[in-house]
C-alpha cells in the first residue's frame, strides 16, 4: 500500500503542494500486486501515485483519476526517495508542464531504483520507504468547437462539480453571449475563478481572469467577448481555463443562541456559535462529525470565513474576511470536539447598538465559509504546530538546491574566464615577427626588462 502521511502546502509563487507516503514493502515483495495510493486532491483535481515493479527495479507514476475527454492538465511535479542517512543521498526526478489528457492519464518513470539500492538505502528494517511527490504550476484547461445549432459544451468536470460553457445569441444582431454553468450541487454555493478564450491565433478573444459567486441555481455572470464576436456555422474554437472553485456554505447565527448546522464537501457536520464573552466578537467553529475521522488517521481541513453585511454601498464589499483567516486544523477520532475560537473585528458593543452593519433582522450574524483543502493522512500523531517545522524544512532544502545550481553557474564562469585568460596570456607571451635589418619591433621595445616596474 502506498499511505498518504503528510501533506504541506508552500504558500509559494507556483502555489506548491508537497506529499508525502509511506509505502510498505508489498510493492517490492509483491510483484504482481497493484500498489496504487488512495485518491487525493491537488489543485481542484483527483490524483493517485501508482507504482510498476519488476525483477531489478521500482517505477513510479502520478496518475489523474479526473479523465474527461476534452480536458488536459499540465502539472510540474517531482518525486523523491528520502534517504534514510542524509537528504543529499535523496533519489529524484522531476518533469515540468508534463501534459495529462484523456490518451496520457499516467506520467512517471518506469525505473526509479533498482531494488537492491532501494532495500539498501531507502527502506527500513520492515521494508518500508517514504517517497515524495511535489505539485506546482497545475493548469487545467478545456477546449471544444461550438458549432451551430449547439451552443453547448458537452459536461466536464472540475473541483467535484460538473461544468458546461453555454452559449447564446451570435447569430443575426445578437452579438455573442458565454455563461459558465454548474450543472451538479443543485442548492450549492461556490466561488469560481476562470478564463475563457474564443479563436485561435491573431483573432483569438480573451476574457482575462474572471472571478464570481456562482448561485445555488448554477449561474454565473455572462461574458460578451469585445470586439462583439458572432457564432458562425462552421463553428468557432473555446477554450476554458479553470483555476480553481471552492464550495461556501452560508448560515445565520444568533448572537445570543444555539450553534448553527452546516456540512462541508465531504458532507461532514459543523456548528457555528457566536460568542460575546469578550471584548470582540468570536466565533466557536465545532467540528461535530469528529466521531467519523478513522481510527489511526488525521483529517486536515482548512477554510476561510467572512462577516456578511446586511447592506452594501457601491463598489464596497458586501462581506469581510475574519482576521487570520485562512484557519486550519487537524482532528483525529475523539467523541467531542472542543472547537476553535475565530476572532472578529467588531466588537461586543457594537452588536447591540441599532443599526449594525452585521446584525441582520432577528438579531443574527450572518457568517459566510469557504472550504479550502482536506486530507484524510495516515497516523493520527501530529499537530498543527508541527507544520512551522516541517514547512521550514521544505523551504531549506529548495533553498539548498537553488543555492547549488547557482553554485555550479559561477563555477562554470570561473572556468571560462580562467580559459579566456590564459589564453590571452598565451598570445601575449609568443615572440612577435622579426622585422627586416634585424631591428626589434615597437611592441618587442616596449616589454624590454631593463627596467622594473612595481
Amino acid at each position: 500500500m502506498a499511505l498518504l502521511y503528510r501533506a504541506t502546502r508552500l504558500k509559494d509563487r507556483a502555489d506548491s503542494h508537497v506529499f508525502t507516503f509511506v509505502v510498505t514493502r508489498s510493492a517490492t515483495r509483491e510483484p504482481d500486486r497493484d500498489v496504487t495510493s488512495k485518491d487525493f486532491c491537488c489543485a481542484h483535481q483527483r490524483w493517485a501515485v501508482a507504482f510498476s515493479r519488476t525483477d531489478a527495479s521500482l517505477g513510479v507514476y502520478l496518475v489523474w483519476r479526473g479523465v474527461c475527454e476534452g480536458m488536459r492538465v499540465y502539472v510540474d511535479f517531482t518525486f523523491t526517495l528520502l534517504s534514510r542517512d542524509h537528504f543529499t543521498a535523496n533519489e529524484s526526478f522531476s518533469g515540468k508542464q508534463v501534459r495529462f489528457n484523456a490518451g496520457c492519464a499516467a506520467q512517471g518513470r518506469g525505473r526509479l531504483v533498482s531494488i537492491a539500492e532501494l532495500n539498501t538505502k531507502f527502506a527500513d528494517a520492515r521494508g518500508e520507504f517514504q517517497l515524495e511527490l511535489s505539485m506546482s504550476r497545475v493548469r487545467t484547461l478545456y477546449t471544444c468547437e461550438l458549432r451551430a445549432p449547439r451552443l453547448d459544451t458537452p459536461p466536464f468536470a472540475f473541483a467535484g462539480f460538473d461544468w458546461s460553457v453555454s452559449a447564446s445569441g451570435g447569430s443575426g444582431k445578437d452579438p455573442l453571449s458565454l455563461r459558465l454553468v454548474r450543472l451538479s450541487g443543485e442548492g450549492q454555493l461556490c466561488r469560481v475563478r476562470y478564463a475563457l478564450s474564443l479563436g485561435e491565433g491573431d483573432r483569438r478573444i480573451q476574457s482575462g481572469s474572471l472571478e464570481c459567486l456562482c448561485d445555488g441555481d448554477g449561474r454565473t455572470p455572462p461574458w460578451t467577448p469585445r470586439p462583439p464576436s458572432r457564432l458562425l456555422q462552421k463553428g468557432a474554437r473555446l477554450t476554458v481555463e479553470l483555476l480553481w472553485a471552492r464550495a461556501l456554505s452560508e448560515l445565520a447565527i444568533p448572537v445570543a443562541g444555539r450553534a448553527s448546522t452546516c456540512y462541508d464537501r465531504d458532507k461532514q457536520a459543523w456548528g457555528l456559535r457566536c460568542d460575546t464573552h469578550s471584548e470582540l466578537v468570536r466565533l466557536h467553529m465545532l467540528y461535530r462529525d469528529v466521531h467519523h475521522v478513522p481510527r489511526n488517521h488525521l483529517r486536515y481541513v482548512s477554510w476561510s470565513a467572512w462577516l456578511v453585511r446586511t447592506t452594501t454601498a457601491p463598489g464596497e464589499a458586501d462581506a469581510i474576511e475574519l482576521p487570520g483567516a485562512p484557519f486550519e486544523n487537524y482532528y483525529a477520532q475523539e467523541s467531542a470536539d472542543e472547537g476553535l475560537m475565530m476572532e472578529t473585528a467588531l466588537r461586543v458593543e457594537e452588536v447591540s447598538r441599532a443599526g449594525c452593519p452585521y446584525v441582520h433582522p432577528g438579531g443574527e450574524l450572518r457568517v459566510r465559509l469557504e472550504w479550502g483543502d482536506t486530507y484524510l493522512l495516515f497516523q493520527a500523531t501530529y499537530h498543527v504546530y508541527d507544520d512551522l517545522c516541517r514547512l521550514h524544512a521544505h523551504q531549506m532544502r529548495r533553498e539548498i538546491a537553488v543555492l547549488q545550481a547557482e553554485n555550479y553557474s559561477l563555477e562554470r564562469q570561473l572556468f571560462s574566464y580562467q580559459k579566456s585568460l590564459a589564453y590571452a596570456q598565451a598570445q601575449a607571451s609568443e615572440p612577435a615577427p622579426v622585422e627586416g635589418g634585424g631591428r626589434r619591433s615597437p611592441a618587442e621595445r616596449s616589454l624590454s626588462t631593463d627596467t622594473e616596474y612595481a
